[in-house]
């Protein structure tokens, strides 16, 4: 199992150094398994940070330990910061080319079982499948906080345009067999980013 963090900040876009000397360090820590940075197209939206990681705690330590390596003030403000597991990837079509486009889905919760149950396998037969099929994406992360009973999904695309193409292909799906709609309630927020860095995840 693999663990992200998952960190929305102000003060994006930080200079192109900033970014770069983040990148290293980040990619540096034990444990490291991926990361994206992005850049909110809306400018009254948050920015995000994704890092992936192979075991909680160094998920957990990231933060200290960037800070200590930096050696100076974080160069964005840190709005919110979370730890999940992460519960699916998925790959796409172009999962070789690297993103320029994110979206991220929050569900903020606490949701009940019965929810949690329904989404998986929204997520898992219906939309998942969907996003595979469409050009221009290149990777998916389903993400769960299993005490905080709530959830992300951030799907990774090449463009705006690639994102667009996925949000129609999976408004175009039908529920399945035993889906029940009043439990497909949508996400509390839907932000849409552009990618200032990329550090490949594993498959």
């Amino acid at each position: 199992m693999l663990y992200a963090r998952l960190q929305t900040v102000g003060g994006m876009p930080a200079p192109a150094g900033a970014v770069r000397r983040l990148v290293e360090i980040v990619s540096g820590h034990p444990g490291f398994a991926g990361l994206c940075l992005m850049e909110a197209v809306e400018e009254t939206a948050a920015g995000a940070l994704l890092t992936l990681w192979r075991t909680e705690e160094d998920a957990r330590l990231a933060a200290d330990r960037t800070e200590a390596a930096r050696g100076g003030p974080r160069p964005v403000t840190l709005h919110s910061d979370r730890i999940y597991e992460v519960e699916a990837m998925a790959e796409g079509p172009d999962v070789a080319l690297a993103p320029g486009a994110a979206v991220i889905l929050f569900f903020d919760g606490p949701h009940d079982a019965a929810w949690m149950e329904s989404a998986r396998f929204a997520q898992r037969e219906r939309v998942g499948p969907a996003m595979r099929t469409v050009p221009g994406f290149v990777r998916g992360f389903v993400l769960s906080d299993p005490e905080a009973r709530s959830s992300a999904i951030v799907s990774l695309a090449v463009s705006l345009e690639a994102l667009a193409r996925g949000e129609k292909a999976v408004n175009s799906t039908e529920l399945l067999p035993g889906e029940d709609p009043a439990l497909l309630t949508g996400p509390d927020r839907a932000v849409v980013h552009r990618v200032s860095a990329f550090v490949g995840a594993p498959a």
